[in-house]
């Protein structure tokens, strides 16, 4: 990375795709002042590209890695008992965890029985029969 004293900050708007759909984010971003062209900074580019998973999870429904491991950790459940309860494999889980989106139908599952206490006290019933 260039030497941040020649450079600034300021907002920048960017167009990232995900799964074919354009997102139009404007987030910090590091130039150069001399040149006034773009600068490469990690710290700001993680931010962008939050943003923009942010806004393909809401628009699709999906759940945030935050929203699963917390749900996660209000059954006191390591990731691979959770995994297993669910019916994906622990490696699935610690994706979903660390930022992949979930399937279609794990979202589904996932979302049903975050929805109601009494869904995941019914499905862990069923299932331990």
């Amino acid at each position: 990375m260039k030497n941040q004293s020649n450079t600034y900050i300021k907002d920048y708007t960017n167009i990232f795709v995900i799964k074919g759909h354009s997102y139009s984010v404007t987030a910090p971003a590091r130039f150069d002042s001399e040149t006034n062209t773009l600068v490469d900074d990690s710290e700001f580019d993680d931010r962008a590209t939050e943003k923009t998973r942010e806004m393909y999870q809401d628009e699709f429904g999906l759940l945030s890695p935050k929203k699963i491991k917390d749900f996660r950790n209000r059954l006191t459940l390591n990731q691979q008992d959770f995994a297993q309860l669910i019916g994906v494999s622990s490696n699935t889980m610690a994706l979903y965890e660390a930022g992949a989106f979930p399937t279609t139908a794990h979202n589904r599952l996932l979302k049903l029985l975050m929805h109601d206490d009494r869904n995941i006290r019914n499905y862990i019933a069923v299932n331990a029969q």
